[in-house]
């Protein structure tokens, strides 16, 4: 028994020793390639020192493997090493450093360097004053390298909010993202030119977004427009898009005129929850206004108008 236990101690040393002469052999491997200029196998080495080696003077060695990758010229090692320095909670805290890293590695096209260095300059950092052309710069090359990202930095521009407030900004990244077809920001451009009496600027962006199925947008065109037929025509299309107003203020316009179609569009606002729709629906078919009387069917809208919230449908 006592022989068994020592053979198992025995082999289970021995397989400790070769994992530990293997390791050793990768790391050599490693340190060999970094130095032919890998800069794969500096990041792994900096890695398996960082995850391995206990002593924090042994983990810091890992960073020189990483910034030896960083200087082989891999994008994604010099943000990530960035981050590490922009860090105001890091022992590595070191503002300059992290933008000299991130504007390495956006020189190299990384969109995400290019954002912070964005963000940095924008709100200022210790010992590194605001600048908003520099800003401004920044944030257009991670418009280019990245174009989902020009309508996010439009949108935090005119919120305030991760950004100081700047409408002329906005409009400038906006503007980049409409040209992508980036719905969200046509509808945009079309908001701040009615905010600002522009009717002519607001219905180009707000045609665009129409096109491309902006039921907000159409409905706005529809109300915009003094042609009744090319009112009617963006209301049809708006209902056609979930937009419930559009199909309860086209049903409004064709009320008097055409019966048939304006129980067609209540019934369509009334299936999207328009409370108001369904008690019309329910009074027409109450009095029987171009459609026979039906009581049965008007209790049932006077139910759904109820769920949907009219309180005065539930007394009836």
């Amino acid at each position: 028994m006592y022989k068994i236990v020592f053979m198992i101690l025995l082999f289970g040393s021995n397989l400790l020793f070769a994992e530990k002469i293997l390791d050793e052999d990768h790391r050599t491997t490693l340190a060999k390639g970094c130095n032919e200029g890998k800069a794969n196998d500096c990041i792994e080495l900096g890695v398996i020192i960082f995850k391995t080696d206990k002593s924090l003077k042994r983990k810091n060695r890992a960073f020189k493997f990483f910034h030896k990758a960083c200087d082989l010229n891999n994008s994604s090692i010099c943000s990530r090493l960035a981050a590490t320095y922009e860090n105001n909670l890091s022992m590595r805290y070191d503002p300059k450093r992290a933008i000299k890293l991130y504007e390495k590695s956006c020189s190299l096209k990384d969109a995400f360097a290019c954002d912070r260095l964005g963000h940095i300059y924008n709100r200022g950092e210790k010992n590194i004053k605001a600048d908003a052309i520099k800003s401004l710069e920044y944030f257009l090359k991670t418009c280019q390298l990245e174009k989902d990202s020009c309508g996010k930095i439009g949108l935090a521009y005119s919120s305030g909010i991760g950004l100081v407030q700047d409408i002329n900004a906005s409009i400038k990244f906006h503007m980049k993202a409409c040209d992508f077809n980036e719905t969200q920001s046509c509808n945009e451009l079309g908001r701040i030119y009615l905010d600002n009496k522009q009717i002519n600027k607001a219905k180009l962006f707000l045609e665009k977004s129409c096109k491309n199925s902006s039921g907000w947008a159409c409905a706005k065109l529809g109300g915009l427009n003094k042609d009744l037929n090319k009112s009617v025509i963006f209301y049809e299309k708006a209902c056609e898009l979930n937009s419930r107003t559009s199909c309860s203020k086209l049903a409004k316009l064709y009320l008097k005129k055409d019966n048939t179609k304006a129980l067609k569009y209540l019934k369509k606002a009334c299936d999207k929850a328009d409370a108001k729709a369904c008690t019309m629906i329910a009074n027409i078919y109450l009095k029987g206004e171009g459609v026979p009387a039906n009581k049965i069917k008007a209790l049932g809208f006077l139910d759904r108008a109820c769920k949907f919230g009219d309180k005065d449908s539930c007394k009836k």
